[in-house]
């Protein structure tokens, strides 16, 4: 593939780190642990494996949304072509398309909750981008996308 002309690379936004998902997922054990002992001590051992059944699908939760949160994309266009990246630490998904094709889609929803929807569209393929990105950045990555895939290349 040719060198890029340009390079936008999208990350979620992530507000705490691995490490501060750990120590946020610990206090929350030691204060679920610190209000069943008591419990348990009175003789309501019952309780036990409800909390720990609570914690394990709180912990499970954390873990996914972790993970999804390390996803990154990248979009590279270059004179005759787009390839589009998605992966966490590599590219796990790539998409390369036309660059003489492609056209920049952005689909708003009927309903007002739903979030739009941006697709680089080319040759009967579409590839959306930008899922994890708020409205604003979706509408300007838009603007941006367009703009360069009209530049001459």
């Amino acid at each position: 593939m040719a060198e890029c002309q340009y390079c936008y690379v999208l990350r979620p936004n992530r507000s705490l780190s691995w490490r501060q998902n750990l120590g946020v997922f610990g206090a929350l054990c030691l204060v679920t642990l610190m209000l069943v002992l008591p419990l348990v001590s009175m003789g309501f051992w019952l309780v036990l494996p409800f909390a720990g059944l609570e914690l394990l699908a709180v912990g499970i939760g954390l873990y996914f949304v972790t993970c999804r949160c390390h996803e990154c994309e990248v979009i590279c266009v270059a004179a005759d072509s787009i390839r589009i990246e998605r992966g966490r630490r590599r590219p796990q998904q790539s998409w390369v398309l036309t660059r003489h094709w492609a056209r920049v889609v952005l689909t708003n929803c009927p309903r007002q909750w739903y979030p739009s929807r941006l697709q680089i569209r080319a040759q009967g393929r579409a590839v959306e981008v930008g899922r994890f990105l708020i409205e604003e950045e979706r509408c300007e990555l838009a603007r941006e996308l367009t703009r360069c895939l009209r530049a001459n290349p």
